[in-house]
């Protein structure tokens, strides 16, 4: 068994998601994983953007902000900690990239349960496109106006206020 190591972008921000130390001595353990890289549509490592995959860049409002625009990859948490209430940390990790960077959108494509989960916690996600069917899910490419959320510091302070498990 293999595996293959997605390339990662020259400019990109990632992040690890931690679990939270109930030790204070032992290293913390890498729970999950998030990529930020600045929306490139014509980068070779685009992950949402090419031939097989969405055209996001086609749309007005994303062309228009393009230099403010981020995509997200490499988006996952360990299958041992998922629906356990982790996830909420990642709200942390995307205040954090938005603070520092001030994007306007941030641009992905997402398995459609994290798409179905995204909207029923009322987030400026939106769908841009048909889904990709693949062999064990779909694919959802989505916008997050992440400026109409950042803009909204009461919004802001409920997630990051989401208790863990």
């Amino acid at each position: 068994m293999g595996w293959y190591n997605d390339p990662y972008g020259e400019n990109s921000v990632r992040y690890n998601l931690l679990l939270p130390r109930r030790v204070p001595f032992l290293y913390p353990k890498v729970i999950g994983t998030i990529e930020f890289t600045p929306f490139d549509p014509a980068h070779s490592y685009s992950s949402v953007e090419g031939p097989n995959r969405s055209s996001l860049s086609s749309y007005a409002d994303i062309a228009a902000f393009q230099a403010r625009t981020w995509e997200i990859d490499k988006l996952c948490i360990r299958r041992s900690y998922q629906r356990s209430g982790y996830f909420q940390g990642f709200f942390h990790i995307f205040y954090d990239h938005a603070m520092r960077y001030s994007p306007k959108f941030y641009v992905a494509l997402i398995e459609k349960k994290l798409y179905r989960m995204l909207r029923m916690l009322g987030l400026a996600v939106e769908q841009r496109g048909q889904a990709f069917a693949g062999p064990n899910t779909s694919l959802v490419p989505v916008v997050f106006d992440v400026e109409s959320i950042m803009n909204q510091p009461e919004r802001v302070q409920t997630y990051l206020q989401m208790n863990r498990a």
